[in-house]
């Protein structure tokens, strides 16, 4: 069955997919059935298979996407992401800013396509996903968060093979590991407001996923 919805989100793992969905069903009507979902999300595996120039010049040229958004971590290099990204778009979209906004990018070409990219965690500082899902641990939960982050550090001392990259998955994680029930994904953790979706940090994010997608 293919999807009805000529929106498409790529992002680059079911994490970020299920965290995006019950983020937004807080803010946007988002039907369960995911065929009947505003937008389609797919999976572009890495941010490495999400720049390539054939991926994105491909998506660019689809006769079935309208509205194209690229959703992908920043890791230690947010802005030559962006720049690697705008490189290969500019020939469908030549007006793309030189630097990634931090409300992030939306533009329109001639054709009436639009074109949007976020780079985790805030288009400007380095991070991931998990950075920007830190920030929607509620204030009541901040101590327990702490906690959380002093056991993964005591773990990376006692031999934690988790690389330092990757450490804002560790302390998310760890946290998510003492919710109820434990070690269930964001994207459920959204659902049930252990992350509040409501969080100003989160703000940002939505303003511009209901911009790009033209969603109320």
């Amino acid at each position: 069955m293919k999807a009805k919805a000529r929106s498409r989100l790529i992002v680059e793992g079911q994490d970020d997919l299920f965290s995006v969905v019950g983020l937004m069903r807080a803010h946007t009507p988002w039907p369960q059935p995911k065929y009947e979902a505003p937008v389609w999300i797919d999976l572009g595996n890495s941010a490495e298979e999400i720049m390539r120039p054939e991926y994105l010049s491909s998506l660019l040229k689809a006769s079935d996407i309208d509205i194209l958004g690229l959703l992908l971590d920043a890791d230690t290099k947010p802005r030559s992401r962006y720049g690697r990204i705008r490189t290969a778009c500019l020939a469908a979209f030549p007006d793309l800013p030189e630097e990634i906004p931090k409300g992030g990018v939306v533009a329109e070409n001639a054709g009436k396509k639009r074109f949007g990219v976020w780079v985790m965690p805030d288009n400007a500082a380095e991070g991931c996903l998990e950075t920007f899902l830190r920030h929607l641990v509620p204030e009541e939960s901040e101590p327990l968060w702490v906690h959380a982050g002093n056991c993964s550090s005591k773990a990376k001392e006692l031999g934690a093979k988790w690389r330092d990259v990757h450490e804002p998955k560790a302390k998310l994680y760890t946290w998510l590991a003492w919710q109820d029930p434990p070690g269930q994904n964001p994207g459920v953790a959204l659902a049930k407001k252990i992350l509040d979706p409501h969080s100003k940090e989160a703000a940002s994010f939505v303003k511009w996923f209901k911009e790009l997608y033209k969603l109320a």
